[in-house]
């Protein structure tokens, strides 16, 4: 067997028993990347084994082995259940999403999960720097504007999510007991530091930030955000890209740093996590969408579903479903071929994002079948959108010509009642759609008791 100094440094070394995640894990796996799997026992008679990164699930690796690796990722099923001083590492939930491993090997790829140092060894960062690996994009905002101020020495944080493309940063959470800037325009970098501070990719630390504004040449706003003067706003830029900005302000009388070298450290890390999480959404979204219409598909309607009437049923609010069948697909397949209806299709869901609200939602799940969720809606405002969906199907005909043939939709509404799950709701309306189709088409028809 080889020495510890002869053996070789693989990407990534997999420990783990399970054959289900080994398979997931195998088959993601980013071509020309080297992936070594393992289990515990099989680990200890090859300790010389080396790594750039180490997955290690812990259902089936009591012990929490971990060979020399630079990045850490650890597969779990019960948080409760996790080993007490386990080195910082990107923890995964079991049973892992598909879209999960796209997210991971480009970060094999890119730069990486562990925070190096200077010689390339691991910087001595600060423990509770774990609480920040999270998945979720959503919490991980969340902990950062609530959890980051005060271990840096503020009182009140934001986190804002860069998008170059559109050059606006997005408020995506904050701590503030006051309104603030949802949106802020790259190009208005002198109205807002954190333009600037996205715009230069430099951090912004001082205790007299009406300075700033007066550099710029601004006048000092009469609500002006940092009333003590004092602020801290970065980057959060990791793999040549800008994932967001923080900005922290009102300072308490807990010590900050001023390691500057420490902080650039915590902000690049943090960049990292964010990156994940942005990365991993992306991919969750992309598992969700109908990739020939561009809307949601059946995944996406069976989560939805299930939240917004966890939300009706909290706040007591109307929530309805239309079923939408198309009534001329199968003579459009069948006399001018699947191009042409895959065209159809694509019109459809046109025709529905034209009429629907930003907070509604539409999916694809079957063939020529669309389910359209309508939060804060009950079954007369749902027969309203639904008429409007005929409507617009009727004044859009000249384009279907394309596609060779005529469409029209038999559309059922259900409203939910208290009590509904997500099959009972979608039956409702299923039926009433079938009603709608047997009637000749082209109609609308209301599930029987929607008032």
């Amino acid at each position: 067997m080889s020495s510890v100094a002869e053996s070789p440094l693989v990407d990534v070394l997999l420990v783990t028993a399970d054959p289900a995640l080994r398979e997931l894990v195998s088959r993601s796996r980013t071509a020309g990347v080297e992936l070594v799997c393992v289990t515990g026992a099989e680990l200890r008679e090859r300790s010389g084994l080396r790594a750039r990164q180490v997955w290690v699930d812990l259902d089936t690796t009591p012990e929490p082995l971990l060979p020399v690796g630079s990045g850490r990722v650890y597969f779990y099923t019960d948080a409760r259940a996790l080993p007490e001083g386990l080195p910082a590492g990107l923890l995964v939930r079991k049973p892992c999403a598909a879209a999960l491993f796209a997210t991971l090997w480009a970060e094999v790829v890119g730069d990486g999960l562990g925070q190096r140092g200077s010689g390339g060894r691991e910087s001595a960062l600060p423990a509770w720097l774990a609480d920040y690996h999270e998945l979720g994009l959503e919490e991980l905002c969340r902990r950062i504007a609530r959890g980051l101020p005060a271990r840096l020495g503020y009182r009140v944080g934001s986190v804002y999510l860069h998008d170059g493309e559109a050059r606006v940063l997005t408020l995506a959470a904050t701590s503030h007991g006051r309104p603030i800037e949802r949106i802020i325009r790259l190009d208005d970098a002198q109205r807002f530091p954190a333009a600037a501070v996205a715009s230069t990719g430099q951090v912004l630390r001082t205790e007299h930030a009406w300075d700033e504004w007066l550099a710029r040449g601004i006048v000092r706003p009469g609500d002006f955000p940092y009333a003590d003067g004092a602020c801290l706003l970065a980057p959060l830029s990791t793999g040549g890209e800008m994932w967001g900005v923080v900005c922290l302000c009102e300072r308490t009388h807990v010590p900050v740093s001023e390691d500057d070298e420490l902080l650039r450290q915590v902000f690049a890390f943090l960049a990292r996590c964010l990156r994940h999480a942005r990365l991993y959404e992306a991919a969750r979204h992309e598992a969700r969408i109908d990739s020939l219409t561009g809307l949601y598909n059946q995944r996406w309607m069976t989560e939805s579903l299930d939240r917004e009437i966890r939300r009706a049923e909290r706040y007591a609010s109307p929530l309805a479903l239309l079923m939408v069948d198309l009534d001329g697909l199968k003579a459009i397949n069948d006399q001018r071929g699947h191009a042409a209806g895959a065209a159809a299709l694509r019109h459809a869901a046109k025709r529905f994002l034209r009429v629907l609200r930003q907070s509604d939602g539409a999916a694809r799940t079957g063939g020529d079948e669309f389910c359209i969720v309508l939060p804060e809606t009950a079954a007369t405002g749902a027969e309203q959108v639904a008429r409007r969906l005929l409507e617009s199907f009727r004044e859009a005909a000249p384009e279907l010509e394309l596609c060779g043939g005529q469409l029209t939709a038999s559309i059922g509404v259900a409203e939910w009642e208290r009590g509904m799950d997500a099959e009972q709701l979608r039956d409702a309306a299923d039926r009433a759609m079938y009603r709608a189709k047997q009637a000749g088409g082209n109609q609308v028809a209301i599930a029987a008791g929607a008032s």
